[in-house]
């Protein structure tokens, strides 16, 4: 029976069979004994929701490390009483649900991990980001914690709220790690020593020598680590079709492709690209004089105004031709809810996708 709100923290987490079964886990729960971060993801198709689930998690040197379950059925998430959204939960060894971020719901995620474990600030406060975990080997003895204790200090409310979606995800992967490192904790920590001794200060690192492959020809670049793929696209390799619109990755503007699929390139760090990986930007679409079929479709349906959006579009509508979307317009707007157009050319913008798309479907050239 489907509950009237989201299942809380303290709750036993509704038991479900799982998508793709896990070794000889086919339930979840299969994983008792584990921490589990639950990830309820939204019916509609999203290429970096795989990528999001996949980047935060794992343990070092056999330590620790948060299973992750990605789930987006609507008979499952139901069951939780989430229904059409996004919602974060961290199940610990006993099946019982410790963490929680329901979005729509909960403004700042549900706790009872240490009391206070309620945001990624919270966590940096002492250090223990997701890396920072990993670093220290994600041990009970040497995190100095009994019971599951971090005693953590909460952040003021006006920190809580500045809180992004990325940070939601980090805060309940390092969440679930700190439940998997509580469980080999030693029930008495005698003398332990101070949190605060054990983050190492970081060396200051200096510039990576990186190769790219840029629109089919390599780029050879000495980089620091801190400088996003947008930054060595303009600054560094002079393509300046791709364009710094928000820099926060909520605009769409900066949208290239690696390896065909579509990324914001200001939140990607330039170190960040696996050596042999293709970029392509807006530069590299078109073929010498001809354009691409969809740049040429934006020219012929007025999928723009003023032009400054207009490349991150066009390489996010290119990718989403030959993503798994469903045909209707609606479709299409949903594909492209990530790319903002301030003019508002929405309407020219979805008539030329479903124009290329259209087209390849009579041509049987994939999706449509």
């Amino acid at each position: 029976m489907q509950p009237d709100s989201p299942v809380g923290v303290g709750d036993a987490a509704p038991d479900f069979p799982l998508t793709v079964a896990a070794g000889n886990a086919t339930m979840l729960s299969d994983f008792r004994g584990d921490s589990v971060l639950v990830v309820l993801a939204s019916p509609h198709w999203d290429p970096a929701c795989e990528m999001l689930a996949a980047h935060y998690p794992g343990g070092a040197d056999g330590a620790p490390a948060p299973r992750v379950v990605m789930e987006r059925r609507s008979e499952i998430t139901s069951r939780f009483g989430v229904n059409g959204g996004t919602a974060l939960y961290v199940v610990d060894e006993r099946g019982v649900i410790r963490w929680r971020y329901v979005a729509g719901v909960d403004v700042v995620p549900q706790s009872s991990v240490g009391g206070e474990c309620r945001s990624l600030d919270s966590l940096r406060s002492l250090g223990m980001t997701p890396d920072s975990l990993r670093s220290l080997g994600m041990t009970g003895g040497s995190l100095g914690m009994t019971g599951g204790s971090l005693g953590m200090t909460p952040p003021e409310e006006d920190d809580r709220l500045t809180l992004t979606r990325r940070d939601f995800v980090q805060s309940a992967v390092a969440a679930a790690a700190a439940l998997a490192a509580a469980a080999l904790a030693p029930t008495v920590a005698s003398a332990a020593p101070d949190v605060n001794e054990l983050v190492p200060t970081a060396p200051t690192a200096g510039p990576m020598h990186i190769t790219l492959d840029v629109n089919g020809r390599p780029l050879a670049l000495d980089v620091e680590p801190r400088v996003t793929l947008l930054d060595a696209l303009r600054e560094r390799a002079g393509l300046t079709g791709t364009k710094k619109g928000c820099d926060h990755g909520q605009c769409g503007a900066c949208t290239v492709h690696i390896d065909g699929r579509r990324v914001l390139s200001c939140l990607t760090l330039a170190v960040m690209v696996p050596d042999g990986a293709k970029v392509t930007t807006i530069e590299g679409l078109a073929q010498g004089d001809t354009l691409h079929p969809m740049q040429q479709a934006f020219i012929a349906h007025d999928g723009f105004q003023c032009g400054y959006c207009t490349s991150g579009q066009i390489m996010s509508a290119t990718a989403v031709t030959k993503e798994p979307w469903g045909p209707s317009d609606d479709d299409v707007r949903e594909a492209m809810s990530g790319n903002i157009c301030r003019c508002g050319a929405y309407p020219g913008i979805v008539a030329a996708v479903q124009a290329v798309r259209q087209t390849r479907s009579a041509e049987g050239g994939g999706p449509r």
